[in-house]
């Protein structure tokens, strides 16, 4: 049994365990004779996520720290009224705290519905996805790392262990008085979507090479096929207003346009039909069939379709129950490899989610070079065979070199464990094969 026993001054769980490890200023707040002294001793254990807020209020309200923090409580442009994060604030974090009384605590602070949700977006918009050991994600503030600009093809890649330790390292060569950035959106998204969550998670507007070429940067991540020649994509040329890009959608080649709303439509059917594919195996590659001939390769619904066949495919061969087959190893190969030039051109340099597509390119490739020895179909298969094994170890190791800022006790630092695994395994078979030339 765990038994949590009360504390010596505020007895406010688990704001702090004996009054000796927090500021002294929250302790006396809460205490029997404090401003807080009637707040109910389980809010925190009741309403666990509040945390952040009554810590910021606290910082407000003291008067050693509350100048320093006045400009907290100024309402951020970006906050929007009724989405899905909103709600999820007022329903875990404002009505809790408004409904303990605690806005009657508060003297210096003025305590309303706006300021609380006015501090969630703060936390959320400087906080940094966290993976605790339990295996869900948490919330980290990170002050300096959270104050580094944007943009959306970063020079540097951010660790972060067990320990909650946050480290910046540079992922390219960043030259003296070149501006250090980092990414805070997904890049494997298109231009107006990554544009849309910015706005909604930071409050800002990106106006950064990727944004400002209409074929990001030659990706076409945003690109239709032109539906009135063969070789020509319709990409939209206008400028970037309220997080969107405005203007004509046209063809590269052939001049022709398509209207706006034709394009929001047909993003729009999309997105329905990925909602029923019930994550089926088929369904998302019947919708990779129907959509193909609309988008460019790299359209980043195409992408997203991609990336949840590849994730299904990853399912069924690390089942052990499963024998792999040529046709299924050979597919996920195939989604590999039009995958990875793309997280190539907007992620340069060290990148943990390039380590992680060669890595699951290099298992399914060594295990397509041994089923195909295995099956011996060509006379010369062992000199394919050791050729395949050289190559799958320059893949190794530039998974490697990829993922060599991750820390060791990190979901990513455990791929290095398991990559050093599969370069043994590919030393052992090129040895085999030098036996067996050598008749030992």
């Amino acid at each position: 049994n765990i038994y949590i026993h009360t504390y010596r001054k505020c007895e406010f769980f688990p704001l702090c365990i004996d009054c000796t490890t927090h500021n002294a200023y929250d302790c006396d707040f809460f205490c029997n004779t404090g401003a807080g002294a009637k707040i109910s001793k389980n809010l925190l254990v009741e309403n666990y996520a509040i945390y952040g807020v009554l810590k910021l209020l606290l910082l407000m309200e003291n008067p050693t720290s509350g100048e320093q923090c006045a400009a907290l409580s100024a309402t951020p442009g970006a906050a929007v009224v009724d989405s899905d994060a909103w709600q999820e604030r007022e329903v875990h974090i404002v009505n809790p705290l408004l409904q303990s009384g605690i806005a009657q605590a508060f003297k210096q602070v003025k305590v309303t519905h706006e300021l609380l949700h006015t501090l969630c977006w703060r936390i959320d918009a400087n906080a940094f996805e966290v993976a605790a050991s339990d295996g869900n994600t948490l919330k980290g503030v990170y002050v300096c790392c959270a104050q580094l600009p944007h943009n959306c093809v970063p020079n540097t890649v951010v660790t972060i262990d067990e320990e909650f330790h946050l480290k910046l390292y540079a992922s390219v060569r960043i030259r003296a008085g070149d501006i250090i950035y980092n990414s805070y959106t997904n890049p494997l998204m298109g231009t107006s979507q990554r544009q849309h969550e910015l706005r909604l998670t930071k409050g800002i507007e990106c106006t950064c090479a990727r944004c400002s070429d209409p074929l990001e940067l030659g990706t076409h991540m945003s690109s239709l096929k032109c539906q009135q020649c063969a070789t020509g994509f319709v990409v939209c040329t206008g400028p970037i207003r309220d997080g969107k890009r405005s203007g004509e959608w046209k063809c590269t080649s052939c001049g022709a346009t398509m209207d706006t709303a034709m394009v929001k439509e047909l993003l729009v059917d999309v997105g329905e039909a990925l909602l029923e594919t019930n994550s089926e195996l088929l369904a998302y590659e019947s919708l990779l069939d129907k959509y193909g001939g609309r988008f460019h390769q790299n359209h980043f619904v195409l992408v997203e379709i991609k990336q949840n066949i590849a994730a299904i495919l990853r399912a069924i061969l690390m089942n052990p129950m499963c024998v792999p087959g040529q046709d299924l190893l050979e597919r996920k190969l195939q989604l590999c490899e039009e995958l990875m030039p793309l997280v190539r051109t907007v992620l340069p340099g060290i990148s943990k989610l390039y380590g992680i597509a060669l890595y699951e390119y290099l298992l399914s490739y060594m295990e397509l070079a041994e089923l195909m020895y295995e099956d011996k179909e060509a006379g010369n298969a062992a000199l394919i065979f050791q050729e395949k094994l050289e190559n799958a170890r320059d893949i190794a190791a530039k998974a490697k070199e990829m993922l060599r800022f991750e820390p060791s006790n990190s979901p990513e630092g455990h791929l290095v464990s398991r990559i050093a695994m599969e370069q043994k395994r590919i030393e052992e078979n090129l040895g085999q094969l030098n036996s067996k030339r050598n008749g030992v």
